[in-house]
Formats: structure tokens, sequence, C-alpha cells
């Protein structure tokens, strides 16, 4: 709290620990998950970089050129 006096910044760090107390209850996440949440800290470290694969697009383009096993016994 910018400008308050000590009391108040007091109750708002207490008020603030007790909304993260009572959200890691609820949510079955511990407390230090919960306040790198709130620090924007990642959950989670890698040391590779992922890109993403569009597998919908990929099973489409395979289907495409499939040969059906229906069409195989209509032209037999």
């Amino acid at each position: 709290m910018i400008g308050g006096t000590t009391e108040d910044q007091e109750k708002a760090r207490r008020l603030l620990t007790q909304i993260v107390n009572s959200l890691s209850v609820k949510m079955e996440i511990g407390a230090p998950m919960a306040s790198a949440y709130l620090l924007g800290n990642p959950d989670h470290y890698t040391s590779h970089r992922f890109k993403p694969v569009y597998w919908k697009t990929y099973v489409n383009e395979v289907l495409k050129d499939w040969i059906d096993i229906n069409d195989l016994d209509e032209n037999l």
C-alpha cells in the first residue's frame, strides 16, 4: 500500500497472506507454488525450447492421401 501508515501496510500484508493461504488450501497447491504464481515466476524450468506441433493438421494431411479400405473393395 503506497503512502499508507505502517499499520495499514501490515493489515494489507496480513490480508494478502490470508488470501494466499486460503487459495493454496482450496486449490491444493503449496505456498511456494502460490507465491511463484503471484510473483510471475514460471512453474517449471527447462533447458530446452519446444516448438508446437499442430497434430490435427498432420493427421488431416495423412488422411488426405490415405487409401480407404472401402475404396479398395469397390475397385476390385
